[in-house]
């Protein structure tokens, strides 16, 4: 008997290690499914890695060296006589302090894909060709619905204003149990788009980042207790600054954004907002340009994440069937002593997880692994009851 279990333990790990890698991940919460486990479990490894990431994540002492970021509000807006589209003299103001500032490089994460006064379209484009600063551009690519008209406005602005542009586009994946959208990767280029790169990949390159790396995980930064992620500044300040150049408020911000690159977004109340996998913990949505400032700040660091390659899922799909088989095969007929064995083995599973994530920043597929450890146990158990009568 303990022959024919060991047997059918190694043949079912090999097929295990051979097929589960190759299944897509968004079937991998589904072999979870059918109610092999408790609910709260299952939520668990829903978000496994989505915690991992985020209490893993770097926290440097400091705001991030290289980045601010620009916060129009509905203050910053309170005074004119529209909100959407934004002011273009307004922007140009804010492009032409930032300049004065000393930035090295100015993003700007607002949509340009339609008319407004001419004089002020007019005078942006020049405010542009001003600017000392590298400046970025960003747009809707080909997976945004916008009407032919305003696409057509967007490629001709894009043009006339001869930047380099990416795409604003936040790749999203899909929590298959929840079904809620969560940003965890680089977008990719759609086929064929005008679009090459997304605006934070454009904006690296343009800021003398090295390589981007092959993987579009991202890599996420926290603050470090009392300080902010990245240098944040309303609006309204930079606009007071340069409105007096010489004044305080200018000398303060001068110090503050020289040498950064300074990303311009807007900050209202539902607006642009997603969820990441900080969110796991954190709660709470992020601003799309801080996903922006997120991606950028890993790719000017060289930080990256990536998917545990397919030699390592195979050997921790096959091991982890294996333990499972042999445990539903040998474990006690009582349910309980199963049931802790069970339990014994996720929390060692998931230990696993953390610590090649932690050890070789990896993400390893927690919900596969425990579905092929949990289904191995359950045909364990079920070919010793029921195939192998003694």
């Amino acid at each position: 008997m303990a022959t024919a279990g060991v047997t059918l333990a190694c043949l079912l790990a090999a097929l295990s290690g051979f097929f589960l890698p190759r299944v897509p991940a968004v079937w991998h919460m589904h072999l979870l499914s059918p109610g092999w486990m408790p609910h709260q479990l299952v939520k668990l490894l829903e978000f496994s890695n989505d915690i991992q990431v985020d209490l893993l994540a770097e926290r440097p002492p400091r705001s991030h060296r290289d980045i601010a970021v620009v916060l129009i509000t509905e203050h910053t807006l309170a005074e004119l006589p529209y909100i959407t589209p934004i002011d273009r003299r307004l922007i140009g103001r804010l492009v032409k302090s930032l300049d004065h500032l000393g930035v090295r490089a100015i993003g700007l994460d607002i949509l340009f894909d339609q008319a407004t006064e001419p004089n002020k379209d007019a005078e942006l484009l020049e405010r542009f060709k001003l600017t000392r600063a590298t400046l970025v551009l960003g747009g809707a690519d080909e997976r945004t619905p916008l009407s032919a008209h305003r696409r057509a406005w967007q490629t001709g602005f894009l043009e006339k204003a001869g930047l380099s542009y990416g795409f604003f586009n936040l790749r999203y994946d899909v929590r298959e149990a929840a079904q809620s959208h969560v940003i965890r990767n680089r977008a990719a280029p759609a086929p064929g788009s005008s679009f090459k790169m997304s605006f934070a990949e454009t904006l690296a390159r343009a800021a003398g980042a090295p390589v981007l790396p092959a993987s579009r995980r991202i890599a996420w930064l926290r603050g470090a207790p009392g300080s902010d992620t990245f240098l944040v500044i309303d609006a309204d300040a930079v606009l007071a600054a340069g409105e007096d150049p010489n004044g305080l408020l200018a000398r303060t911000l001068e110090d503050q954004f020289n040498g950064r690159i300074a990303l311009v977004g807007v900050d209202m109340l539902e607006r642009d907002r997603h969820p990441t996998p900080l969110s796991a913990v954190e709660g709470g949505d992020m601003l799309g340009v801080m996903v922006h400032a997120q991606v950028l700040a890993s790719l000017i660091d060289g930080r990256s994440l990536a998917d545990l390659g397919h030699a390592g899922a195979s050997a921790l799909a096959g091991s982890a069937t294996l333990l499972g088989f042999l445990l539903g095969w040998f474990s006690p007929r009582r349910g309980i002593v199963t049931t802790i064995l069970m339990g014994a083995g996720i929390v060692g599973l998931m230990g696993v997880s953390v610590f090649i994530l932690w050890q070789f920043k990896a993400i390893v597929p927690v919900a596969a692994i425990v579905a092929a450890f949990v289904g191995a146990a359950m045909v364990g158990r079920l070919a010793r009851a029921y195939g192998f009568r003694e």
